[in-house]
């Protein structure tokens, strides 16, 4: 422990010497080209002598940078090159003070060719160590358009459109592995493992060297993952010790994800989601969460085009949702209603959604054959001589959401037993029925979801 407070001591004068050897070399180099556009002796002490220190001042900047890499605190894809490079920089300047002491027995060619290589490796090594300090995007995030996109990497689009079937999108590698691929497996991988810690397989996220609990699902409390992310920036711990640190956003949805109990297979849809997780998953991935009725979530093929202007020419107005939507929203226009009639819906029946048969002759009877529409999510059936009977034609219509039964005076309490056992029914009209207000708020409190509108009696 105390030699690693040394190290780490040692390391914060980097930033001490990491400019001596650019200014060093830099001055050498001025200095050189000076004299020879002047056409003045190249015999010089002091140029050679730039080139002395700059190689001690790199030999210098290059210790103190290695014991600050070894804190942790920078991206090991990054700290590699340019830990690297500033090494060969050490060697480069030392070959350089050793061929400006004697200038003239060197070839003109020899000389420029070190200049030139030495410049482009101070360019590129001063680069890296920005990018390091201060982000990738740093010295391009106020250039101008055309040199910007030259200079700076094409950021990913975070904001992306991962789907609007919740039950498509998995959690972790959806949601929650673009986060820490991008904030934390470059020193948490397969071949780096800082802490002993392992990011890049869910197996290996669990497991750390020193027994602490990386993530515990359900107890976002006991979760050392979560403890690093959400300390001051200014602790030693904070994680990751970069400028790539989580947002607010990412942190909620990672702290979502672990209360939820860090499921690595669960699908977005069998989680649950409140109100805040809900704004956070529309403005960062441009999922809606909030609930959807059926007709937007059910798929079908189109219907035949030919049994819709056959159905049409029987007194049908029959009008698509729109959109990719095939199902069907159909209404009778005319008063008088068969048997026959209702059974010409038949080639069409899983496309009808919206159903609209109010102020018509149509009979209990009739309805069994309406109870077979699956799609169904909204039937009118306002003013008609429906009654318990017919409504218990429709018990097994599993994802009608809305029933009209709007001055109905054949239904009464006994259909309340029925509507309980339609699970998806959100919204019932019982104005004008023989419905009493004791039964409709029997109704309402079995169903807390669903909004009886009764009216008065």
């Amino acid at each position: 422990m105390i030699a690693l407070e040394f190290t780490t001591f040692l390391g914060r004068f980097h930033p001490l010497f990491v400019h001596l050897p650019i200014g060093f070399l830099i001055l050498a180099i001025a200095l050189e080209w000076y004299r020879r556009f002047t056409k003045q002796d190249l015999e010089s002490s002091l140029i050679p002598f730039a080139w002395l220190l700059g190689a001690l001042s790199a030999l210098g900047a290059a210790v103190t940078g290695w014991y600050l890499g070894e804190t942790g605190l920078y991206e090991e894809e990054l700290l590699f090159s340019h830990r690297w490079l500033g090494i060969a920089l050490i060697f480069i300047a030392l070959a350089g003070w050793w061929i400006k002491r004697k200038p003239k027995t060197i070839p003109t060619w020899v000389h420029h060719t070190f200049n030139v290589v030495l410049l482009v490796l101070l360019s590129v090594e001063g680069h890296k160590g920005g990018n390091l300090t201060h982000g990738e995007t740093y010295l391009a995030e106020y250039a101008p358009d055309p040199l910007k996109r030259i200079l700076q990497k094409e950021a990913a689009d975070n904001t992306k459109l991962l789907s609007l079937n919740t039950d498509s999108i998995r959690v972790y590698a959806d949601l929650i592995e673009p986060i820490f691929k991008e904030k934390c497996f470059a020193c948490h991988n397969d071949d780096i493992k800082r802490g002993g810690l392992n990011m890049s397989h869910p197996d290996s996220m669990m497991q750390i060297g020193n027994n602490e609990v990386v993530i515990k699902g359900g107890n976002v409390g006991q979760s050392e993952l979560f403890k690093r992310i959400t300390l001051p920036q200014s602790s030693v711990k904070f994680m990751p010790p970069t400028n790539k640190v989580l947002s607010y956003d990412e942190i909620k949805t990672v702290e979502w994800w672990i209360d939820q109990g860090a499921d690595f297979d669960g699908r977005l849809s069998q989680l649950n989601i409140s109100e805040d997780m809900s704004a956070i998953f529309l403005r960062t991935y441009g999922i809606d969460t909030s609930p959807k009725p059926y007709y937007e979530k059910v798929s079908v093929q189109p219907a035949d085009s030919l049994a819709i202007v056959d159905i049409s020419k029987k007194g049908f107005t029959i009008k698509s949702l729109g959109g990719d939507n095939n199902l069907l929203d159909v209404k009778y226009s005319g008063n008088e209603l068969s048997s026959e009639l209702i059974n010409s819906l038949e080639p069409i029946k899983d496309h009808i959604t919206w159903l609209s048969l109010g102020n018509t002759n149509i009979s209990n009877e009739m309805l069994s054959e309406v109870g077979k529409f699956k799609n169904l999510t909204r039937l009118q059936l306002e003013k008609t001589a429906v009654g318990d009977a017919g409504v218990t034609q429709l018990k097994n219509l599993n994802h009608l959401e809305a029933l009209n039964l709007y001055n109905n005076e054949g239904v009464t309490d006994s259909s309340i037993e029925t509507l309980k056992q339609m699970a998806g029914l959100k919204r019932v009209y019982l104005w004008g029925t023989q419905v009493s207000k004791e039964k409709a708020a029997e109704l309402s409190k079995t169903n807390e979801n669903i909004d009886v509108i009764l009216g008065e009696n």
